[in-house]
């Protein structure tokens, strides 16, 4: 740049030179005049004032510049409106999407047992459609308003009752066993999913934030939309985890990087606090940083009274079963809606992209007080879980990628799972290819395997045939097409 502005400058010096052609006379009567000059007072080289002429060619003086006239600037270009505002004058948001997928489950079971949304086993299906309306807060009070249509709003519905494989709520497809049976909801193809207030908080430079109704948890890295996820099925961590929570959250950020949380809510996946017999509401903790470009960390915890629902015997007196071989079809505790005190923290280290790579893992813990029982139904002892979900995702070009995952889920009380000393693994590997604006496709391959005969179930579900299998193999083809 310095090198141009200099050629510019020496430029401007040239096109200013004067050149002076004088004829052979013109020189001789320039010789006269000048030594007539040096005899005479009155005469001098150049002087305006001397009553003779010459005539040499007058040098060529610069045409005077004229300023300009100072122009306007041209006014500022209207942004353009965002692409889902449908309500300018209101500034609400509109968007969507629709998903749906194909299963091939190489067993009889009329649906794949531990999944949150892809059970649909040896069928076509659709997920759900999602509908969501918002308004950011940014220049007052916002909202945000997100609705599930389909069998994955009933599957998400189900997770009202964590422990003992609250999903299970109904097995997807009913169950005989009265105990399982006694944790259902009605079926419904609707879920509020979320329906919240947020604003920030006046006199706060925008760095306090507040959230009032029904929103997603902070914990672990998968989430109830598909299109927030890398793979079709989602793993163990995010199945037997918090989907909801109902209450008040706060959200300070200190600065561009540092996101802290602190909220109290009704507890897990419910819209109202059912702690029969405590006036305690679940606390919520979270940090989300991203210190430098390439690093995120997520932590979050949750602590408080949670009921342990209605006790049951999954396996309907099979060996392993909490109610052990012979026992009753369920063994139900009395007392199982009092509410003992949970603990559940979720740590998520995000890393990349670097040279097109990701990494992720995911490492979650639960306990519960007496959440343990015998082979009668009746609490011994406390319960805990815990998992590691990790994934490994590389970028093959803007529009493809590869992700597998590995985890790990423990189950030593039998508390989420309802067998005791369940250990769970799932290796999966999917493609994703976005071959068309708006649009994500995914095929998937998974096998799951545990040390205890939870797949294709009849206790889990009234239409799996049997026998209970150790392991299972699916294959998944996903389209979701956003709007």
């Amino acid at each position: 740049m310095y090198r141009n502005a200099l050629d510019l400058n020496n430029q401007r010096i040239r096109s200013n030179k004067v050149v002076r052609t004088p004829s052979a006379g013109l020189a001789l009567a320039s010789a006269i005049l000048i030594l007539a000059g040096l005899s005479s007072p009155h005469l001098s080289y150049g002087d305006s004032s001397s009553p003779q002429t010459t005539t040499t060619a007058p040098a060529t003086s610069p045409a005077p510049v004229t300023p300009s006239a100072p122009q306007t600037p041209a006014p500022a270009a209207t942004p353009a409106p965002a692409p889902d505002l449908i309500l300018p004058s209101m500034n609400v948001h509109f968007k969507g999407f629709i998903d749906v997928y194909g299963q091939y489950n190489p067993t009889s079971a009329s649906t794949t047992d531990f999944r949150a949304y892809d059970y649909g086993a040896n069928s076509f299906n659709l997920n759900m459609a999602q509908l969501k309306l918002w308004r950011p807060d940014d220049d007052g009070i916002g909202f945000v308003l997100r609705t599930d249509f389909g069998p994955g709003a009933y599957a998400s519905a189900q997770n009202f009752s964590p422990g003992y494989f609250g999903a299970l709520g109904g097995g997807h497809g009913g169950s005989t066993s009265v105990g399982l049976g006694s944790a259902t909801m009605p079926y419904s193809d609707f879920w509020l999913e979320e329906a919240y207030i947020n604003f920030f908080v006046p006199d706060t430079n925008k760095e306090l934030e507040a959230y009032a109704g029904q929103f997603q948890t902070l914990a672990n890295f998968e989430v109830i939309q598909p299109t927030g996820n890398w793979m079709i099925s989602d793993g163990y961590t995010f199945l037997l985890g918090p989907y909801t929570h109902t209450g008040v959250r706060m959200h300070y950020a200190p600065n561009a990087t540092t996101n802290l949380y602190l909220g109290v809510n009704n507890g897990w996946n419910g819209n109202m606090q059912s702690n029969e017999g405590s006036y305690f509401q679940d606390i919520e903790l979270g940090l989300v940083a991203n210190p430098v470009s390439w690093l995120n960390i997520n932590f979050s915890g949750y602590l408080g009274p949670q009921v342990r629902n209605v006790y049951f015997d999954p396996l309907s007196g099979a060996a392993g079963g909490i109610g052990g071989a012979g026992s009753s079809l369920a063994t139900t505790y009395g007392e199982a809606n009092t509410p003992t005190w949970r603990n559940y923290s979720a740590f998520v280290i995000e890393v990349g992209p670097i040279d097109h790579l990701w990494l992720v893992t995911n490492e979650s813990y639960g306990w519960q007080a007496q959440g343990a029982v015998n082979s009668s139904g009746t609490p011994v002892g406390n319960a805990s879980w815990y998992s590691s979900e990790n994934f490994l995702r590389y970028d093959l070009s803007d529009t493809m990628d590869i992700v597998a995952r590995y985890e790990v889920y423990y189950d030593p009380n039998g508390f989420m799972t309802g067998m005791p000393g369940t250990a769970i693994n799932d290796e999966s590997v999917d493609y994703q290819w976005n071959f068309m604006p708006n649009v994500i496709s995914r095929v998937e391959y998974r096998h799951d395997n545990a040390n205890n005969p939870l797949f294709d179930n009849p206790a889990y579900n009234g239409g799996n045939r049997g026998p209970a299998l150790y392991s299972q193999d699916t294959v998944d083809v996903e389209l979701i097409y956003s709007f």
